[in-house]
């Protein structure tokens, strides 16, 4: 009997990779010690509770994904597509704005991003659309690709226009190096891949120089304190720059030094870093935990990664496969990015550290998302 149709008659779950699970837990205290240690000092615990919330319902949704028959809900994956480009839609017209980028949808006392809900559906889709039309992989030259694969190209390039009239650029760049990465894992031929990598990247370009302000800003700032100039002993002078958020995130990480300044003693989270609860929480650990306490977080995100990646590629079904390795890029590239703004290794951009940061919308998707990388890597009972 294959995998589909153990799946598709009931669960039959023998046991969950626990390595997984405590990986999960160690993040998700640690930022609830952290979230409690930025709202203490600022005397209000609002944000804490809050977040004790956000992590209750996280939690409460990671179980019921690992319960969920993937391959009954696959026939939804059109649905789930058409879903979330009507909330994008949604929001360029009825959206919340915040500091001056209207990314969400506000119910009561509820923010709502559909966009991190958007770049999860693509991987479903993503994943649907690859396994329906694997026999057409081995064609997948770039006249192949528009032949066979056009679905792949219409549709993410819909939703990545949505997102991009709603300013989340972070969003665009982990959804799309996913996505990317999904099409190299499906065996598409690499001119095609590197053809599209190209494209986007001319059009990242024509965006950034041609779209708003704040982003060349972003990028002026970047080219002034990248960590890449720091290594090469390079100043590189822009004249006059917003540069606080980014100044405030590396001197934090340069007082953390090797050991830190110990927990209490930090200076960032006293009002000197705006974001240190959600886009800057890791200059927050490094300066706290110092060197050390940043590695070993990232140390844990590492081990995350590759235990999930090396359990998800061992599925035999391709559908289940890309699905599992997709879900788990997303989370890890996202940690990349969130990382390499804080240490200036990357261009500012808005995104949270999965499990730790403060963000409702952010923490229940990527909960949802390790349920059901979960769910796909679990051991199963043989049925005869």
């Amino acid at each position: 009997m294959s995998k589909n149709e153990i799946q598709s008659r009931g669960n039959f779950v023998a046991g969950y990779d626990y390595s997984i699970i405590i990986t999960y837990l160690v993040l998700c205290i640690l930022g609830l010690f952290f979230m409690l240690n930025i709202n203490t000092y600022r005397s209000s615990l609002d944000f804490f509770w809050k977040h004790s919330i956000w992590l209750i319902l996280g939690m409460g949704f990671l179980f019921i994904s690992t319960k969920i028959n993937l391959i009954k809900l696959r026939k939804y994956n059109s649905l789930f597509i058409l879903v979330s480009i009507l909330l994008l839609v949604l929001v360029l017209s009825k959206g919340h704005a915040v500091k001056g980028a209207t990314r969400s949808l506000k119910f009561g006392p509820l923010n709502i991003q559909p966009s991190v809900l958007a770049r999860m559906s693509l991987i479903f889709y993503f994943a649907h659309i690859l396994d329906k039309q694997k026999k057409f992989i081995s064609q997948s030259t770039p006249t192949g690709f528009i032949k066979y694969f056009k679905p792949l190209l219409l549709i993410p390039a819909l939703v990545f226009l949505l997102i991009l009239k709603e300013r989340h650029l972070s969003t665009l760049i982990i959804s799309g190096a996913t996505l990317i990465s999904m099409l190299w894992v499906s065996k598409v031929k690499i001119l095609t891949i590197f053809l599209l990598v190209m494209i986007a990247g001319a059009l990242g370009l024509f965006v950034l120089k041609n779209g708003e302000e704040y982003r060349g800003e972003r990028i002026k700032i970047f080219q002034k304190y990248s960590l890449f100039n720091k290594m090469l002993n390079k100043n590189v002078d822009v004249g006059p720059v917003n540069d606080y958020q980014i100044k405030e995130s590396l001197t934090a990480l340069s007082y953390g030094k090797i050991i830190g300044t110990g927990v209490n003693k930090g200076r960032a989270k006293q009002y000197f870093l705006p974001e240190a609860k959600t886009d800057y929480i890791f200059a927050i650990i490094g300066e706290e935990l110092g060197f050390i306490g940043a590695l070993l977080t990232f140390g844990i995100y590492i081990f995350m990664f590759f235990r999930a990646m090396i359990l998800a590629n061992r599925n035999k079904d391709l559908y289940l496969r890309l699905l599992g390795i997709g879900l788990t890029l997303n989370l890890f590239i996202n940690v990349l990015v969130n990382i390499g703004v804080a240490i200036s290794a990357l261009p500012s951009t808005g995104v949270t550290l999965p499990f730790i940061s403060y963000g409702g919308t952010s923490l229940i998707i990527n909960s949802i998302a390790l349920g059901l990388i979960l769910n796909i890597t679990a051991k199963r009972k043989e049925v005869w």
